[in-house]
């Protein structure tokens, strides 16, 4: 256990990643269950586990503004940062995509049977907003971060003190354009307009606080964000996951995320522990979100052929979803991931210059 108070909040976030990458990966579990097994043991209730992604879009709310509250304020400055973050995400996302583009072409039957139309492969592997969603599916989120990071290059051009207004206008920003438009508008202007960007802009209010008081208060702060998130949770268990619009998603869980988000980075600078199986899930949380669908789909199908009435089968199956989706997601963090993580680091030192 650390003894005394950390500068940078690291194993904290790094656990709250395992925890929304579980989440989002039991969520699928239960789909697949659905989908292979005839029976289930899990309900509907288990699609509560999207909110997996709201945490994690609080996470990169945080991120952004705690990692460049030093930054000049100029154009190389947002140059560099958006180097960084699309050297960040777009390299895995491109090699998992191109693994199921070649499955695609050889089996379009075993990648989205249910879409009539075929996906859009340039706009999935520029992760540009489309009517459907991209060739890997869990790609959406992925435009909704890119979009992020985009409009925050662009306001980190203003002086530190201005920040915080440039984030309300955007808010402002948001909530017109989304009230002018609503969830029928064209794929552009929805995602422009979401209201999924008040969860990342949450996030940026906990890094404000988080900076300001560096954690006071962060038992009474984590308590609430824990009790409105599992209650947020429990909403959506109970109602169906036909009820998650992004409009109920945003007012749900960018108030609980943020608070969960501020109270466990006080957690840290308090010189508290974490979960090492959190942080070792975390640490391949982006590699395991991008190819735990493809994991649950092959089992599946195995699954669907030797499936018997009765939960035995169902237990079984379901561990072992669990433990081939972590084997797969730390095998491709430590072969490919980190990798191409070396590479970008290198072409950030010689393309920011």
């Amino acid at each position: 256990m650390q003894t005394g108070p950390r500068a940078t909040p690291l194993d904290s976030i790094r656990a709250l990643r395992g925890i929304a990458v579980l989440l989002v990966l039991f969520s699928h579990m239960v789909s697949v269950e659905a989908k292979y097994a005839g029976d289930q043991i899990l309900g509907s209730w288990g699609f509560a586990g999207f909110a997996g992604v709201d945490l994690f879009f609080v996470i990169s709310g945080f991120i952004m503004v705690y990692v460049t509250q030093s930054v000049p304020n100029d154009v190389g400055s947002s140059w560099r940062f958006l180097l960084a973050r699309s050297l960040r995400i777009y390299p895995l996302y491109w090699l998992v995509s191109l693994a199921v583009l070649l499955v695609w072409w050889q089996a379009p039957h075993l990648v989205f049977a249910s879409e009539p139309k075929a996906p859009d492969l340039l706009r999935s592997f520029l992760l540009l907003p489309d009517v459907r969603d991209p060739l890997l599916p869990v790609g959406w989120t992925l435009i909704h971060e890119m979009y992020f990071y985009v409009v925050f290059a662009g306001l980190l051009l203003l002086k530190r003190n201005w920040l915080p207004i440039g984030l309300l206008a955007w808010a402002l920003i948001i909530g017109v354009g989304y009230w002018q438009t609503g969830s029928a508008a064209p794929p552009f202007a929805k995602l422009v307009f979401s209201p999924l960007s008040f969860e990342f802009l949450g996030g940026t209010i906990a890094a404000f606080a988080y900076v300001r008081w560096r954690g006071v208060g962060w038992q009474m702060v984590l308590a609430a964000g824990v009790a409105l998130f599992v209650l947020g949770l429990g909403y959506f268990a109970f109602f169906g996951p036909e009820q998650w619009t992004h409009l109920e998603r945003a007012l749900v869980f960018a108030p609980s995320a943020s608070l969960l988000m501020y109270g466990l980075v006080g957690v840290e600078s308090a010189g508290r522990g974490f979960s090492s199986i959190l942080i070792w899930i975390g640490d391949q949380s982006y590699a395991l979100y991008l190819t735990h669908l493809l994991t649950l789909s092959v089992i599946g199908r195995v699954w669907a052929m030797i499936a018997v009435d009765g939960p035995v089968d169902n237990v079984l199956a379901l561990g072992v979803l669990l433990g081939l989706s972590l084997v797969v997601g730390q095998l491709t963090y430590v072969f490919c991931e980190k990798p191409l993580l070396r590479l970008a680091y290198f072409l950030r030192a010689k393309w920011a210059r």
